[in-house]
């Protein structure tokens, strides 16, 4: 009688056992589709080529978190080509992401100066990733809300106010006798600029941190208002304000490489100053006339 229990318990488990694989078989085939696909997805995009469109494709899609590891491994694996314009468009979109979208100056920093190490740009786009992080430092010490401003018309007003008491207190180009306001201007500018960047005044507050960092440049490590100024041009292209920004920025640039000997500005500095002001100059009515045809 034990004998045939002992059978019957035997052949039930061989008969589940054998069930089960006739279950098991389909999930097992699934997956090892699933694997393939992934796979497959994976190796569409292994590429740089391919890397930098996908990267691109999901920035316009708005998805910042996987265009951002999209274009930190193009840059990674296209670091020792000659795509230079590329590679310095995907940091340009990477410190954006990290500053407008995710407002980590920490994380934007560290990269930037990583990216410094690994890529041998010309000195022109060394000089914009530099100026980079003087920014992200500056909107990392500054950026914060200060007590006394609630809202951003009120952070603006404020910014706006004192600098122009630093302006009206200017006699001659080299006078500093306004950076006392100027400073206090951009403890309200600046908080303005990280946390508001699509303001209404946005144009005007970064010209007048463009402005301020011009006149007061031997207080900071780099050249901070090249960025500002450079945002107002690529911003607000053929407009009066830009044309402003533009004829700051060359003064600031060309009075820093001119002494005893003349205007030794460097050839890139020159023909990234020709190529700004062709994007910072006003239209004539003619041109308007034709853009619009």
């Amino acid at each position: 009688m034990k004998r045939e229990i002992e059978v019957q318990k035997t052949e039930r488990f061989l008969v589940l056992n054998l069930l089960l694989f006739i279950l098991l078989v389909p999930l097992l085939a699934n997956c090892s589709t699933n694997n393939k696909v992934v796979k497959a997805e994976v190796n569409k995009i292994e590429m740089p080529q391919d890397i930098y469109r996908e990267a691109q494709m999901e920035f316009h899609r708005k998805n910042y978190k996987r265009s951002l590891i999209l274009f930190k491994q193009f840059i990674e694996v296209s670091k020792s080509s000659n795509e230079k314009e590329k590679l310095f468009w995907c940091v340009d979109q990477v410190g954006r992401i990290y500053l407008k979208t995710k407002k980590n100056p920490s994380e934007a920093i560290k990269f930037f100066k990583h990216v410094l190490t690994i890529v041998k740009f010309d000195k022109d786009h060394e000089d914009t990733i530099r100026e980079w992080i003087v920014v992200a430092k500056e909107w990392k010490k500054f950026g914060r809300m200060p007590k006394n401003a609630k809202d951003p018309s009120e952070l603006y007003f404020l910014g706006e106010k004192y600098y122009q008491k630093g302006m009206d207190k200017i006699q001659f180009p080299a006078d500093d006798t306004g950076n006392a306001d100027f400073y206090i201007a951009a403890t309200y500018l600046v908080p303005y600029v990280y946390n508001y960047d699509s303001g209404k005044h946005i144009g005007k507050a970064l010209f007048m941190l463009g402005n301020i960092r011009s006149r007061s440049w031997n207080d900071h490590d780099y050249w901070s208002e090249n960025f500002y100024l450079k945002e107002v041009i690529r911003r607000f292209p053929h407009s009066k304000l830009s044309m402003k920004a533009y004829e700051v920025l060359e003064d600031s640039i060309r009075s820093g490489y001119t002494g005893s000997r003349g205007d030794s500005t460097p050839p890139a500095l020159v023909k990234m100053l020709k190529q700004l002001k062709l994007i910072a100059k006003p239209k004539t009515r003619k041109e308007d006339i034709r853009s619009s045809k």
